[in-house]
């Protein structure tokens, strides 16, 4: 989430670095629910450091799919 012109991890509080105009790479979710959801209507942002993607991400029943890319932006 963004406050006061900082990042801050949703997860631990955290403030992510800065290094000029980018932040240390985060995963930043945007969330629109449609009909028939229980949030019908609502847009949903937040942004999670690293460190807390990691521990999300073992308490899934199926692991994310990951692959290389081959090129990076």
């Amino acid at each position: 989430m963004t406050e006061n012109g900082k990042t801050i991890c949703n997860c631990c509080g955290r403030e992510l670095e800065r290094c000029g105009e980018r932040y240390e790479d985060h995963l930043h979710i945007i969330k629109n629910w449609g009909y028939l959801s229980t949030q019908d209507g609502i847009a949903e942002e937040m942004d999670i450091c690293p460190g807390c993607l990691a521990n999300w991400e073992r308490t899934f029943a199926i692991a994310p799919r990951r692959y290389r890319m081959t090129e990076l932006l």
